[in-house]
């Protein structure tokens, strides 16, 4: 019963991507129909990542208190639903409205499908976050894959209906073949301890670095003279690289720990700021495997700032505070892209990275 979840919580978070990863790859075609900016291109991220931060709380403490699959099947549902929705945006203000109200259900999955899997795997959490944390780069590289022959070979639009009949069929497998709640909260407090803050501020530059390159680099790529086709390529290895590297961050959490992170966060900055240098699009492979392996090793380190009673309500803050990062970071990076270029605009990125290592490292040393 363990890995059947595991496989089913696993794969509603790669949907949870998918969807909305299948903007990125489609940014040049919609600011071609719509003729938007750079900025207002960022917002369509944004718009869906601010309800998406703001229910994080609520999703971890009402998933301890009213069941944590409970929560998670009306996630699957409504996410896709409201992404189906998509198919009616007749102009700009029409997807802003349809991405807020995907981040809305979305943003009810990550914290009790994460506090549910780090109480039932205890131990060997940091591996089995590594499995379900392939859902970003998964997503991330079936969304174009799907999304971007949709659009050249019918209309972009249809390829968040076609997103919503698959995800949806993974609510409905979760809903009838994991019977009851596999794990009840007794006492559910909603506590958020002290010694989470720094690690917040951390997981806020984080996303904000991690959604604005995976907003724009498809533009990025289109902009240094790739096919939106190549651009979209490229895209897709950075995910699947990904995948590795989520499974391997885990794995090697659950040995390290902190130095982990690290580790992890050094390349990362590196490895971003290379790229914009050089534009050189093979980096995508070594960056993919750090890139994605932040997410399992943070959720684990996250697991363990909290008990039982509170772990919904502290998962939940730690990503809501991530989210607002991650709310921030693609129109950030999309404002500074109209005002100074790619290059200028990528640079802040790994100084993200940079700055939350000094975090961590201030973190390790006062608790």
């Amino acid at each position: 019963m363990r890995k059947k979840l595991l496989i089913l919580l696993s794969l509603g978070w790669i949907f949870n991507y998918a969807h909305r990863m299948s903007i990125p790859p489609l940014i040049p075609i919609i600011k071609g129909e719509f003729s938007i900016t750079n900025a207002q291109a960022g917002l369509l991220m944004t718009s869906l990542l601010l309800p998406y931060a703001l229910i994080q709380v609520p999703a971890g403490y009402f998933g301890d208190k009213l069941g944590r699959k409970r929560l998670v099947v009306m996630s699957i549902l409504g996410y896709s639903l409201a992404s189906a929705f998509m198919l009616f945006a007749r102009d700009y203000w029409h997807l802003l409205a349809v991405r807020a109200l995907y981040g809305l259900f979305a943003g009810l999955y990550y914290a009790p499908s994460t506090a549910l899997i780090s109480e039932i795997y205890k131990e060997r959490k940091g591996s089995a976050l590594g499995i379900f944390m392939i859902g970003p780069p998964v997503g991330s590289a079936i969304a174009p894959a799907i999304a971007v022959p949709i659009a050249l070979t019918l209309e972009w639009r249809y390829s968040f209906l076609v997103l919503s009949l698959m995800s949806a069929t993974i609510g409905v497998a979760l809903m009838f073949a994991i019977k009851g709640e596999v794990k009840q909260v007794e006492r559910p407090r909603f506590q958020i301890p002290k010694n989470i803050l720094g690690l917040s501020v951390m997981n806020f530059l984080l996303l904000a670095a991690f959604f604005g390159i995976l907003t724009f680099l498809p533009d990025f790529f289109v902009n240094k003279g790739r096919s939106l086709e190549e651009a979209s390529f490229y895209f897709s290895i950075l995910s699947i690289v990904g995948i590795f590297g989520s499974i391997a961050g885990g794995t090697v959490y659950d040995k390290i720990r902190e130095a982990s992170l690290i580790c992890i966060l050094s390349f990362n900055a590196v490895l971003s700021f290379i790229l914009v240098k050089t534009s050189y699009p093979p980096l995508v492979l070594p960056l993919g495997l750090f890139f994605y392996s932040v997410g399992p090793a943070v959720t684990a380190y996250t697991s363990e700032h909290a008990t039982p009673e509170n772990l919904g309500t502290v998962m939940g803050f730690v990503n809501m505070m991530g989210f607002f990062g991650a709310t921030t970071g693609p129109y950030f990076v999309g404002f500074l892209i109209d005002k100074i270029g790619y290059e200028g605009a990528f640079y802040s990125i790994s100084g993200m990275y940079l700055v939350s290592m000094l975090i961590l490292a201030f973190e390790k040393i006062h608790y």
